[in-house]
């Protein structure tokens, strides 16, 4: 069977340039988010991450929405204005107040464990705003968008293990009865959830997935044969029940495919890798920071901005270089994905170690080496503009063989693998900033030539691509 992700993603590997992108939303109307009349919070500086969140077009096409539940503020569903105006000195936007107990009853009835979202004191939940992005990434703005939703919600995850909370993702909800009780516009799809618990809180270390970010929901056993091919799409359509208006564009109907119905069918997966690859091993050194100290000199970082200028020739220090692949479990590593994100690096400048492929297993904290020297040049020559890849230091590739995700998670397993790509660039973007390097996620480069110089395996879809090197 030919997946929905697998053809969705063989779509944006390319832009056709002689069709016009199918757009429906441009004769809509306009959301209006300037919520009048609602209740206004003012959140001073420490109460949000000052480091924002990195984003592919710095549109900052992410909705931030938290259920607030027996906190010093009255109970009720909160969107997180950032632009929002107010007298205060130092103020770092509000929280507009958008419903009541009604609203968050109709939220927490679309997760499957609902007494575990009914009992977080802040549940947040996550979307896309595809219309910021659709005209610089067209059919792939699906793609970046989960992406950036994936990044915001890891800087909210380590902006809350900073001040001590336990941070759980709830990768599984209903999309649209979430969309409704927060009176969402077509353009705009929740994607991603997490419940946060104070470090004091006793249900949290009962938790859904002990914390760890290794498990998602799998809708693979409500999904409909005739939805794995989009020749059968439209026979699909009269399968399954939705409403056309939420779905106007054809990357948007990938979220339909992917959407869970029935919380009854939802199965848990997880899976560690553990495995250790055939190839020479090179053990990492030890970070330059534990966990507490990284997270305290995060926290004074400002909001860094992607920097698209040619990289210096400058190497990477090994220390460096381990300490940013230690500090992707700060967070969590597997946030979202359950594991099923295999992580390549691609060396080329870094002290001790030999240029060339390897794979990472974050468990055994070492490389292993899969193939030889590459060419910086050619690696260059797999973008579309070479010259923002000369001079990398090293490259993170993150693959993911949709095959076997979609046999164990569904359609679902393409937004798991791209929430969890997104957290890697937001905690690589950071680790980076802190040791005045420059992380770069490239998004347009060729995924056929970059496989091949590679020896990625052909049955493996390249989801994200990270450089790293000096600017």
């Amino acid at each position: 069977m030919r997946f929905f992700s697998e053809n969705y993603h063989k779509s944006i590997s390319f832009v056709r340039k002689e069709k016009p992108i199918d757009l429906c939303w441009e004769s809509q109307k306009m959301v209006d988010r300037r919520y009048a009349g609602c209740n206004r919070i003012d959140l001073q500086k420490g109460e949000v991450p000052s480091y924002g969140y990195v984003s592919g077009d710095n549109l900052k096409p992410v909705g931030v929405y938290v259920v607030m539940r027996g906190r010093k503020i009255p109970d009720g569903v909160y969107v997180y204005d950032a632009a929002g105006k107010s007298n205060t000195p130092d103020a770092m936007g509000q929280l507009v107040r958008i419903g009541g107990k009604d609203e968050m009853k109709k939220i927490v009835a679309a997760f499957p464990d609902k007494d575990f979202a009914e009992e977080a004191p802040m549940l947040y939940i996550f979307t896309g705003l595809l219309e910021r992005a659709v005209w610089r990434f067209r059919e792939s703005a699906y793609a970046q968008v989960m992406q950036d939703v994936g990044a915001c919600a890891g800087s909210v995850l380590l902006h809350s293990r900073f001040k001590g909370a336990k941070v759980f993702a709830l990768s599984g909800f209903v999309d649209d009865q979430i969309a409704i009780a927060l009176n969402l516009p077509s353009t705009e799809i929740p994607l991603a959830a997490l419940a946060v618990f104070p470090e004091y809180c006793e249900l949290a270390f009962d938790s859904v997935d002990g914390g760890v970010g290794e498990t998602a929901y799998s809708n693979r056993s409500e999904m409909d044969a005739s939805a794995g091919d989009l020749t059968e799409l439209q026979a699909a359509d009269n399968v399954v029940a939705y409403d056309p208006a939420r779905y106007p564009s054809l990357f948007m109907r990938q979220n339909r495919v992917e959407n869970i119905t029935d919380l009854l069918k939802c199965i848990r997966i997880r899976r560690l890798s553990t495995q250790a690859y055939p190839g020479d091993e090179f053990p990492l050194t030890p970070a330059k920071f534990d966990a507490a100290h990284y997270l305290d000199k995060i926290s004074d970082i400002e909001t860094p901005l992607n920097n698209h200028l040619p990289f210096k020739k400058a190497g990477l220090d090994l220390d460096d270089f381990s300490s940013m692949l230690r500090w992707l479990e700060v967070g969590q590593i597997n946030l979202f994905g359950a594991g099923l994100l295999k992580i390549w690096i691609v060396s080329f400048d870094v002290m001790f170690v030999y240029p060339g492929v390897y794979r990472y297993v974050p468990v055994r904290k070492s490389i292993y080496m899969q193939s030889g020297m590459l060419n910086v040049k050619k690696f260059a020559k797999c973008h579309l503009a070479p010259e923002t890849a000369e001079n990398t230091a090293y490259a993170v590739i993150l693959t993911a063989d949709l095959n076997e995700s979609c046999n164990l998670l569904g359609e679902r397993a393409y937004r798991y693998m791209n929430l969890n790509a997104g957290y890697f660039a937001q905690s690589m973007t950071l680790s980076a900033t802190l040791l005045r390097r420059t992380v770069r996620s490239e998004r347009f480069f060729y995924q056929d030539e970059l496989k091949e110089l590679c020896e990625i395996p052909e049955n493996e879809s390249i989801v994200a691509e990270i450089l790293v090197g000096k600017a």
